[in-house]
């Protein structure tokens, strides 16, 4: 019966969070491979070339944890070596920390170029972009 009901859901409902952006990206949708490559630091621009900059919550925080293992496939330990080693290396800046989801709203509404996350639950969410993943 849990197979029945799973084939029928879209995939983003079954997430615990969702993808939001600055509005200005013209960007509506990512695959998952393109997710994880912007927020392991690979890929440092969106599909139009506009630079990204990452907003995240800090290591610990439950959103952070359920994005990093749920919507990009790895531990956040994984996420925070490959994190480290491009920012120690020089080649990029360290992503932006927030403690809660009025911060990540306020700092991807107002970074060019801003990705970041929230869980689902957190009701009306204006002034960003939301970015499906499929």
């Amino acid at each position: 019966m849990l197979t029945l009901v799973l084939g029928v859901l879209p995939v983003q409902s079954l997430w615990s969070q969702v993808v939001i952006a600055h509005p200005g990206v013209q960007t509506d949708s990512l695959s998952p491979a393109y997710l994880f490559s912007l927020f392991s630091l690979r890929n440092r621009h969106w599909p139009q070339g506009q630079p990204v900059s990452l907003i995240v919550f800090e290591d610990q925080h439950p959103a952070h944890v359920d994005f990093v293992k749920q919507d990009l496939g790895v531990f956040p330990y994984q996420l925070r070596s490959i994190w480290d080693r491009y920012i120690f290396s020089g080649a990029v800046q360290a992503p932006r920390v927030v403690g809660n989801a009025e911060e990540m709203l306020y700092w991807v509404s107002h970074t060019e170029g801003g990705i970041g996350y929230l869980e689902s639950a957190v009701g009306d969410i204006q002034g960003v972009r939301v970015i499906e993943i499929k």
